[in-house]
């Protein structure tokens, strides 16, 4: 279709057309640095995430504050202070012929959000720090809270590459535009409701935290013998459960799905999975449904399903080097493959992304395992 240069583009973006994409094919097209430079500016942002309530409290500079706690997990399974992680960057997909494979990352940056203040990064997470896990309503709803911080500042950053996203069409050919800029539409519509549903559950998360009010807090946690081998921490909306059974469609933009917030952790006794959410009026019993097909689940099977799990769902996760370098590159292909998927969408999720797949990964031999309602 012939469009006038004075016409709304094509693209959607409001502009006319000569001031939008008339010649795009012909510009210069974006440089690696450009999307380095990008992605450090949307990922750099300093604030505190408590409630507005507590900000005249906030104390210190904004801290690089670890979502896995450095002291009390990272450092347990660290080897010469590092850990192996998916950090993802031009120089790594390029180094790796466009796949993002792991590499030592040191413990004082792995992890690290700017989304605290020094003050309240100790004072909120103390239960958690400085006590010893008992696997209480509080310190369940504390590995949350962090969690869901993090997610939140994750989708808050990623709105603000938005633009930049909608600028990768510069040098293609028209069939390009076109395919980029559906993709930026698609991107920018799961983005924005992304946010829209990370404050909604802030706003529940932090009348929690002021209140002290732990009754709407439900958690499932897995105790282990042997200290878990992958540490990691994140909220999910959760598609599926372990059997393949579809849970919400995160494609319906006008619901709040449930959030399932998860994390693994060191403790005296070996370790522990900790999942977590809210049971309030506004639950559609989704995260339950979920817990309850773990709890289906063989004891001896329970570690390599938990694998599968967070390595489809979850990119902020930390190996131990003695365990990953042990894994045959078959083994390692699997998992890569999901944190890929986890990270850049490059299928979208099937019912059955979590179904056994014969692969052996490690076993934390489970102990025990108890429900908080």
């Amino acid at each position: 279709m012939k469009i006038g240069r004075n016409q709304p583009c094509w693209c959607g973006s409001g502009k006319k057309y000569k001031k939008c994409h008339l010649y795009r094919e012909e510009q210069e097209q974006i440089k690696p640095w450009e999307a380095e430079q990008s992605f450090k500016k949307a990922f750099g942002a300093k604030y505190c995430s408590v409630p507005d309530t507590l900000k005249k409290e906030c104390n210190g500079n904004i801290v690089r504050a670890h979502s896995v706690s450095k002291s009390m997990n990272l450092k347990k399974i660290a080897r010469d202070g590092h850990v192996y992680a998916f950090i993802p960057s031009i120089e790594n997909l390029t180094k790796n012929h466009g796949v993002l494979r792991p590499e030592l990352y040191g413990i004082n940056k792995a992890s690290t959000f700017t989304g605290f203040c020094a003050y309240h990064d100790k004072q909120i997470f103390l239960p958690l720090e400085d006590q010893e896990f008992i696997g209480s309503k509080e310190q369940s709803f504390l590995l949350a809270y962090r969690a869901q911080a993090r997610e939140h500042f994750t989708k808050k950053s990623s709105s603000k590459l938005l633009d930049f996203i909608k600028q990768a069409d510069r040098g293609k050919s028209l069939p390009e535009q076109f395919h980029i800029q559906n993709m930026a539409s698609a991107h920018t519509l799961g983005t924005d409701a992304g946010v829209r549903d990370g404050i909604i559950y802030k706003n529940k998360f932090d009348a929690i935290l002021t209140s002290q009010n732990f009754t709407n807090i439900n958690a499932y946690i897995l105790e282990f013998k042997k200290t878990p081998s992958v540490l990691c921490s994140a909220g999910i909306f959760p598609e599926c459960d372990f059997y393949g059974n579809r849970l919400q469609d995160l494609f319906d933009l006008e619901m709040t799905p449930d959030l399932l917030t998860f994390s693994t952790i060191v403790t005296k006794k070996g370790g522990a999975a900790v999942f977590t959410w809210l049971n309030d009026n506004d639950s559609k019993g989704n995260c339950e449904k979920f817990i309850d097909s773990l709890k289906a689940i063989a004891p001896d099977k329970i570690t390599s399903s938990l694998f599968r799990f967070f390595f489809e769902f979850c990119e902020n996760i930390f190996m131990e080097p003695r365990w990953w370098e042990s894994l045959d590159k078959s083994k390692q292909d699997s998992l890569i493959y999901r944190i890929l998927n986890a990270a850049f969408l490059l299928e979208v999720k099937n019912p059955n992304c979590l179904l056994d797949d014969n692969l052996f990964f490690d076993d934390w031999e489970l102990i025990n395992s108890r429900e908080l309602k």
